[in-house]
């Protein structure tokens, strides 16, 4: 098996974030409007019934019942309802991992760490589309889904050689299936038809060192990453600290003293996006 054949057999039960995609390009267009926005939604029964609940929960206690789409996106505001988009698409393809390989909800709260470090650090150098990086640290691991999900058994015997013997995951599943997660979840964003930088952020998030075409980006989901484990917010499986490319860190320059302030943000956001997440699934 190769990393295309083992994405082919997963994408019988799990569907690429086209919705965010498409929100976020509406969100960001000059000429864009609530009405454009609710009528994507609408076109997604499940993310329409979800935003419904969510928005008529206790969490908002909001004096009236929402009935509408387009009332739910006036009062709660586009971009958290795209945001909500990719934790309704994302979250239901973490939560086929076999409960018994790994925590499901440890995972995702270290993938939205890795989200929430990527976009906090393309702040801090003045990028625009900063909700781009958002989107590459959440999906950085989405190849370990793949493998959990198509092979649980040696999945399962690598997370255990992996704590046993102190060992980086990515270096027993090179071992073990000679590929990696890496390589799994780049077949995958490529088959999903995602952009270009996706691809190749996902594919050398461990290695920033050979992208090519989208460096910077690269290094800033690196850094996100060992930032996201630094955290200790959820886990990926590993049960070591990745290596940090000093090269990529020095690159985006990130002062110092700003470290902790970094962290603390870091910490906010995510926990943050986890009660939106533990928001959609309210009475699912």
């Amino acid at each position: 098996m190769n990393p295309e054949t083992m994405v082919q057999a997963f994408k019988a039960c799990a569907s690429p974030p086209v919705i965010y995609l498409r929100l976020n390009e509406e969100i960001n267009h000059p000429d864009s409007s609530l009405g454009r926005v609710g009528k994507i939604i609408g076109e997604d029964a499940s993310l329409s019934a979800r935003l419904l609940r969510l928005v008529n929960s206790s969490f908002y206690g909001f004096p009236q019942r929402i009935g509408t789409i387009n009332e739910a996106v006036f009062l709660v505001g586009s971009r958290q309802v795209r945001d909500l988009a990719l934790v309704t698409t994302l979250k239901s393809s973490f939560g086929s991992i076999p409960r018994d390989l790994i925590d499901t909800e440890s995972f995702w709260l270290h993938s939205l760490a890795c989200g929430a470090a990527a976009k906090l650090i393309a702040q801090s150098m003045g990028k625009q589309d900063v909700e781009r990086y958002f989107l590459l640290g959440v999906m950085h691991d989405i190849g370990r889904i793949v493998m959990f999900n198509m092979e649980p058994i040696r999945s399962e015997a690598i997370l255990r050689r992996a704590r046993s013997e102190a060992r980086s995951l990515t270096d027993l599943e090179h071992e073990v299936f000679g590929f990696t997660h890496a390589q799994v979840g780049r077949a995958l964003t490529e088959q999903w038809r995602l952009p270009v930088f996706l691809n190749e952020v996902v594919r050398y998030h461990h290695s920033p060192e050979r992208a090519s075409s989208f460096p910077e980006e690269t290094a800033i989901v690196h850094t996100a990453d060992i930032l996201a484990h630094a955290v200790q917010l959820g886990a990926s499986g590993e049960s070591i600290l990745p290596a940090l490319h000093r090269p990529s860190w020095e690159r985006l320059m990130i002062p110092t003293a700003g470290i902790e302030r970094l962290m603390r943000s870091i910490h906010e956001e995510t926990t943050a996006m986890a009660w939106l997440s533990s928001a959609t699934e309210i009475g699912a």
